[in-house]
């Protein structure tokens, strides 16, 4: 077995960057900016109406606390353009989004206003600039208006429409295949037969990649055969970037992965991890030509393979994806409970978080076995205690990584 740590920095060393590629922005929701984006225009790009209401000059807006009483010349809906000037004594009546007339420098609320026979009646003053938005007042031409390097968000995209853009050149994301192992596996909503159970490790993996920044090109269920098992990986290695298989990484008659692996040329870079849960975790390279694909072999259990994803497979992705937030999430807390384990490997507690004041606080939850699913919907974070460690009283701190499930 190699140490977590050392096992973790083998996947990172391996990350790189997979090229850039232009998509529609929609596409580009998760994505990292490839190229700095400068805006061709300003945004808003003419004064508008911030309120539905009447385009005014403020000097004409002042009376002594008497009401004013203006002419009415016109009304402008927003997507229209009245060229004229507006003079002293005029008004326009404008919508939201509407440009300001030149000559106008307030729009008065439609609340505040009156009309009546072709004039519109004021009872206070309003101030230049008055619910009126200026040119170039959220983006000015030639703005940076996102930075290489970003992760696209829902905003950023909306800035970028916001600015004509309609693509956005971002890093490639990894294409990935999952192959599911387990003769005994059988699919939700089938008849349970004896022997059989059903497959959760598809579902987890398939929601876990939506999360990633990912691309899941397919997932295939494979029997635990060595042939099978061999053209399955070597049909996914000519597709993807990433493959991760579920199952048969330990050492029982019927765990084919690591041998399969071997036998289409694949390269070990590690096999069995100094960690509970997950311990036989595999990761391999297999280069077709230049090209380099890289095989997780994850534990069968679903708690270890919800575990495995998030310390090494996410952080890959997202390093992949030109991310430089790749790994877990980290605070430090303290314990509410001792825990108690066997020194030699790294223990993954999931932990209930809480807050005392400014410090957090992390309960470990009931079940901890790789078994079991349920104690994982509850789980805020995964403490890390120590290889070394055996007890860990009550109050001792510790490092927890936050979920992202």
């Amino acid at each position: 077995m190699i140490p977590y740590e050392k096992a973790r920095n083998l996947v990172r060393e391996r990350a790189r960057l997979l090229g850039k590629e232009k998509v529609r922005l929609i596409e580009a929701l998760g994505c990292v900016a490839a190229e700095e984006v400068r805006s061709r225009i300003a945004v808003p790009p003419f004064r508008n109406s911030a309120v539905d209401g009447y385009a005014v000059r403020s000097e004409d807006t002042f009376s002594d606390g008497q009401p004013v009483r203006l002419k009415l010349l016109a009304e402008q809906p927003a997507g229209e353009y009245w060229r004229k000037k507006l003079g002293p004594g005029q008004a326009v009546k404008v919508m939201t989004g509407a440009p300001v007339p030149a000559g106008a420098d307030a729009v008065v609320p439609v609340e505040e206003a009156q009309e009546e026979g072709g004039h519109v009646i004021l009872k206070r003053q309003f101030r230049p600039g008055e619910n009126v938005r200026e040119a170039g007042e959220d983006v000015v031409k030639g703005a940076v208006i996102i930075e290489k390097g970003t992760g696209l968000k829902p905003p950023h995209l909306g800035l970028l429409a916001a600015c004509g853009f309609n693509k956005v050149v971002v890093y490639r994301r990894p294409r990935v295949i999952v192959l599911i192992t387990g003769n005994e596996l059988c699919q939700p909503g089938e008849k349970l037969k004896p022997g059989k159970i059903y497959d959760s490790n598809s579902t987890i993996l398939q929601a876990l990649l939506k999360t990633s920044g990912a691309e899941l090109l397919s997932l295939k269920w494979v029997k635990d055969d060595l042939k099978a098992m061999a053209g399955a990986l070597k049909s996914a290695a000519n597709r993807a970037d990433i493959i991760i298989t579920s199952g048969g990484v330990s050492v029982g008659d019927y765990d084919l992965v690591k041998e399969a692996a071997v036998k289409i040329g694949a390269r070990e870079i590690f096999w069995k991890v100094a960690q509970k849960p997950a311990k036989p975790l595999a990761f391999y390279e297999l280069k077709i030509g230049r090209k380099s694909t890289w095989i997780f072999g994850l534990p069968g259990n679903p708690g270890a393979v919800m575990i495995s994803f998030e310390e090494y497979v996410r952080p890959f992705i997202k390093k992949c994806c030109g991310r430089k937030d790749f790994w877990p999430r980290e605070v430090e807390a303290v314990l509410t409970a001792p825990y108690k384990k066997k020194r030699g490997r790294l223990n993954f507690v999931r932990v209930k978080l809480s807050q005392d004041g400014h410090a957090w606080q992390a309960a470990p939850l009931g079940q901890q076995e790789s078994g079991i699913i349920f104690s994982l919907t509850e789980t805020d974070g995964l403490a890390l205690v120590p290889a070394e460690a055996d007890l860990l009283p009550e109050r001792t701190k510790v490092k927890v990584h936050l979920s992202e499930w």
